[in-house]
């Protein structure tokens, strides 16, 4: 952000020059150099390669009934930004078993109001789902948690565990 706030600056003075008729040479070259450098920071191969996490397990649904879930997280890291597909399965009271899917953007978020370290993804549906917000249990588990960052469900069994990580 910073060398392109530097070569806008130097396109600005460069064109304050030539309106003002002033006959000294402006070197446009620290500009063009300011930006290949940025060029060349998106493009940096020092990223990494995209990776693939899945956590499967049970969580309450919105509703309170628990369901499976099988979440899968692309992102070239664990706690960096990526995308999601989830798919949520419960068996209803009559005995119907209802599946759903969802994909959509994974943000990386660091604290919460009871603990300033915590990581907690946020999934940001593309298809305008409510969010749903997951606290990281180290890198082996997620737990669910409401639009105040408490957790949804206490029990032992309520969270989703990591089942595969292709790196």
């Amino acid at each position: 952000m910073k060398k392109m706030l530097t070569m806008a600056a130097a396109a600005c003075l460069a064109a304050l020059a030539v309106s003002c008729g002033n006959k000294k040479k402006v070197e446009p070259l620290a500009a063009v150099e300011a930006y290949s450098d940025s060029i060349y920071m998106l493009n940096d191969s020092t990223i990494g390669e995209l990776q693939t996490f899945v956590y499967e397990g049970v969580l309450p649904t919105d509703a309170g009934v628990p369901a499976n879930y099988v979440l899968t997280i692309n992102s070239y890291g664990l706690n960096a930004d990526g995308t999601y597909s989830l798919t949520e399965s419960y068996t209803e009271t009559n005995g119907l078993t209802r599946t759903s899917y969802d994909e959509g953007q994974k943000l990386v978020l660091v604290g919460m109001p009871n603990d300033s370290t915590a990581v907690v993804y946020e999934l940001i549906s593309y298809s305008n789902r409510p969010k749903m917000h997951l606290v990281a249990e180290g890198d082996s588990a997620l737990h669910k948690v409401d639009k105040d960052m408490k957790r949804v469900s206490h029990d032992a069994k309520h969270k989703l565990k990591r089942v595969k990580a292709n790196k």
